[in-house]
């Protein structure tokens, strides 16, 4: 009778091992997907950061005639994340996109930009009410 109590203790403690090993690797799952939600919003946050400075740049120029300063943006998002920042004139947009289709869209209160604006150091000014970036 010994032996059934020993075979049924090993059995138990494998089924108890088991739960234990269930609930460990459901809780690795959940921390990886929070993990993910938390580099997801850091990386939106960084590139709205950086859309407010140049719809920021963009509008306080607009407002002052003969306006000119130089602004940084980064080459890349937090994490190394790539992006691409781009301006709609009829819109009156600025947008920032990064993997995956993910943006972010601000408003700008002109409709007269030009010029491109990169990574880096970008010159900004107003010249006659037209905005010009990085233009000679």
């Amino acid at each position: 009778m010994s032996m059934l109590r020993k075979s049924e203790a090993s059995l138990e403690f494998m089924v108890f091992l088991g739960i234990i090993l269930l609930f460990f690797v459901f809780f690795l799952i959940i921390i990886g997907l929070n993990n993910n939600d938390i580099r997801e919003s850091t990386i939106f946050a960084n590139a709205d950061n950086i859309l407010n400075t140049v719809t920021n740049e963009i509008n306080t120029a607009s407002r002052i005639q003969g306006y000119h300063r130089e602004f940084f943006i980064p080459e890349k998002l937090v994490n190394g994340e790539a992006y691409t920042i781009t301006y709609n004139n009829e819109l009156r947009i600025v947008k920032i996109e990064w993997s995956g289709g993910r943006n972010v869209m601000g408003n700008i209160i002109t409709n007269r930009v030009n010029g491109i604006i990169n990574a880096g150091y970008n010159k900004i000014k107003n010249l006659d009410g037209e905005v010009s970036i990085n233009a000679s």
